[in-house]
């Protein structure tokens, strides 16, 4: 079978790395003939074709502006589809690019997957984040009903969508897959007395909201003035929250930037909590790896965090925006190591029994929609 990923990642297609889609993305292509991904770029980014493996491609659009990519990604399928005829398209959000997937799926013929990686319907919080989010609102609303198979990250979404009239069959809860074999090494390593470090992982976006994770860590310096706050991914976004939220000079905030899945796991064997301050997500798939390498999580009370996090036994939930009372619940993990490491031994074994490498998951959902 020929599959079509039409998605955002620019990890796929060369550009920054954050997380491990290269590997997982290799690791799908091991059972498919082609695994072709379209993703949406900016020409100044002078991305090229990227070759993740012998059969998987990624391909940047180049486009001169986010108005120009449905047809930009389109003239890359026609190119694509006449090389090997694609059997299903795969579409990584239900807004514009879940538009673009039903019209490939009419003109085409083919098979529609349409994902939903956020946490987007009945969501009052994602609504608030920008005025276009009632556009895109609207989009998945005409988009969804016509996929053939919706795949979410978690019960809650699921739920949702149910709830909003959509076919139950067709929805399947998949979480992104993670390799716990990556997390083994970890799993010998005794608590130790270093400096405490708060690890945060999340991409440059509002739904991080790191004003909150700004104000928290401003509470909890006072109390460990040696603590540190680490953060993966984000640049401009959480620069603008350290701005809004000015801390003291001795305030000792890291900023790592982009880091290859390795070192991203090399930072949470070091980290002492793991804190996740988001208005939204559809599952957390950081708050997984952060259990699986035996650390305790705090975090809002989104969606995809609920589905993780048992309140209490592997990581603490808090009210989104709540930064008063994510600040107390990370400082009780500070000041009491047994209980940091009880819960992270809780999370890891939690991990074990319930995640897993969902790759097998996804390829026999592809199989199955073909038949």
């Amino acid at each position: 079978m020929n599959i079509l990923n039409i998605g955002t990642d620019k990890t796929l297609v060369g550009g920054p790395k954050l997380g491990d889609a290269i590997e997982r993305h290799g690791k799908y292509g091991e059972f498919v003939e082609y695994l072709d991904i379209v993703v949406y770029t900016h020409y100044r980014e002078q991305l090229t074709q990227f070759r993740i493996s012998d059969n998987v491609t990624g391909y940047p659009t180049n486009s001169k502006s986010k108005l120009h990519f449905f047809n930009d990604a389109l003239k890359i399928f026609k190119k694509i589809n006449a090389q090997h005829q694609i059997d299903i398209v795969v579409c990584q959000d239900p807004f514009i690019i879940g538009w673009l997937g039903c019209y490939l799926k009419k003109k085409y013929k083919i098979k529609l997957q349409i994902n939903f990686h956020g946490d987007f319907w009945s969501n009052s919080n994602w609504l608030k984040e920008r005025w276009l989010n009632i556009f895109f609102l609207l989009i998945s609303k005409f988009t969804v009903p016509q996929a053939d198979v919706i795949r979410v990250m978690s019960a809650g979404q699921r739920d949702k969508l149910i709830r909003a009239g959509i076919n139950p069959e067709k929805i399947h809860i998949i979480a992104t897959p993670v390799d716990l074999a990556k997390h083994k090494n970890t799993e010998n390593i005794k608590a130790q007395k270093h400096i405490p470090i708060i690890l945060h992982i999340g991409r440059d976006d509002q739904v991080k909201d790191y004003d909150t994770l700004i104000k928290a860590f401003n509470l909890i310096q006072q109390q460990y003035p040696d603590v540190y706050l680490y953060q993966i991914g984000a640049d401009k976004k959480i620069i603008q929250a350290l701005k809004n939220n000015p801390l003291n000079d001795s305030a000792k905030v890291i900023l790592k930037g982009q880091r290859s899945h390795e070192e991203v796991l090399k930072l949470l064997d070091q980290a002492t909590v793991f804190v996740l301050s988001s208005t939204s997500e559809s599952f957390g798939k950081v708050l997984v790896e952060a259990n699986a390498c035996g650390k305790p999580v705090v975090a809002t009370t989104t969606t995809g965090a609920q589905e993780i996090i048992q309140d209490g036994k592997n990581g603490f939930l808090v009210s989104i925006k709540d930064y008063r009372t994510l600040a107390q619940q990370i400082i009780k993990l500070l000041n009491e190591p047994k209980l940091a490491q009880q819960m992270g031994e809780y999370g890891r074994q939690l991990v074990k029994e319930k995640y897993g490498d969902n790759t097998q998951k996804i390829i026999e959902l592809w199989k199955e929609l073909l038949n």
